[in-house]
């Protein structure tokens, strides 16, 4: 469990900080699994030193940080010294070139998150796959912390999965529902949602008011690109409305179908589960939530009737495409070109 703990923090945490250093695309994969190899030494030697707490049989986070960053820091001074870059891992083939366009638009703070790994491998030491790149976008709502925690872990679920080289899909679905769940119970443990009693309700399904009392409601959509470029092979993944084109030698293909309340199996699947679906505007979910399905949504209103499962399409490539374009509920997200 301690172990799962580093390899979150310490990837999230030196993940962000390259991107914000500019650091170049083809070296933070292998820079970050050497920060993640050297801090589980770290932790297993001296512990305490890391900020774990006997008394709490857990990591202080601020000290955890600490450690995370130093050794971060200390990693990356080694290089100054030229004699060292050799050591450095091959940085591989080059990488697909990706554009990148968030607006906040009038909101004070920005609830939307994205994430760009162009060596999954590499940054969790998966040997026997073919190179694998991911490509993610979060619209979050009612708050930010839906899509912080979303971008900040879903990719590792799906790497650490031990079906992500057989099957794929299976991994993608996977991850999303473990996000969720992890979510929710990273929320009750916070005391924000109710007693373990009202989780293991909610967790079997049992309806409306497993959450009661709850009074957080932050969301988020997803829409997750895994590309597979020696299988030829790109996988979608998504959670509601956020949308995804393959561009095609100038020709667009709609490649996501939004979780809307409007779609009739939607809603067909959220009244059998005793919710309903109400126009107000547009139609939502209990007259509310305008998505049918997101990450998160913890507020007892929306639960079981917006779940985190995945609608998955996988995409053989010819070789004809010129980008795929996965964004919000309007494709303005990113673009990744061969």
């Amino acid at each position: 469990m301690f172990a799962n703990v580093f390899l979150l923090y310490a990837n999230k945490i030196t993940l962000f900080y390259f991107i914000f250093r500019k650091c170049p695309p083809n070296l933070i994969a292998p820079l970050i699994k050497i920060v993640i190899e050297e801090i589980r030494k770290a932790c297993k030697k001296q512990p305490m030193l890391c900020g774990f707490n006997p008394s709490d049989n857990a990591y202080e986070p601020l000290k955890l940080m600490q450690t995370v960053m130093a050794k971060t820091n200390e990693v990356c001074l080694r290089y100054l010294d030229n004699s060292m870059l050799c050591s450095l891992p091959s940085p591989g083939g080059p990488y697909f070139l990706t554009s990148i366009h968030a607006v906040k638009n009038g909101r004070r703070k920005m609830e939307d998150r994205h994430v760009v790994i162009h060596d999954l491998n590499t940054m969790f030491n998966v040997q026997e796959a073919s190179p694998s790149s991911y490509y993610a976008v979060f619209d979050g709502h009612a708050g930010h912390d839906a899509a912080a925690y979303s971008s900040a872990h879903l990719h590792q679920f799906l790497a650490e999965n031990k079906l992500f080289i057989s099957n794929p899909e299976q991994a993608l679905l996977d991850a999303f529902c473990k996000t969720d769940a992890l979510f929710i119970d990273k929320c009750r443990v916070e005391n924000i949602l109710p007693s373990r009693t009202g989780m293991a309700k909610y967790c079997r399904h049992a309806g409306p008011d497993a959450l009661a009392g709850s009074n957080l409601s932050s969301g988020t959509t997803a829409v997750v690109a895994l590309l597979r470029p020696k299988e030829k092979t790109l996988y979608i993944a998504w959670v509601g409305d956020s949308q995804a084109l393959l561009v095609n030698q100038g020709r667009l293909l709609q490649v996501v179908n939004p979780h809307k309340p409007s779609r009739r199996d939607e809603r067909e699947r959220i009244e059998q589960q005793g919710g309903c679906v109400l126009l107000w505007g547009t139609w939502r979910v209990n007259g509310q939530l305008a998505v049918s399905r997101a990450i998160g949504e913890c507020d007892a209103e929306y639960k079981p009737y917006v779940n985190a499962v995945p609608d998955i399409r996988e995409i053989p490539l010819d070789g004809g495409e010129d980008f795929p374009n996965i964004g919000l509920r309007w494709p303005v997200g990113f673009c990744v070109g061969g």
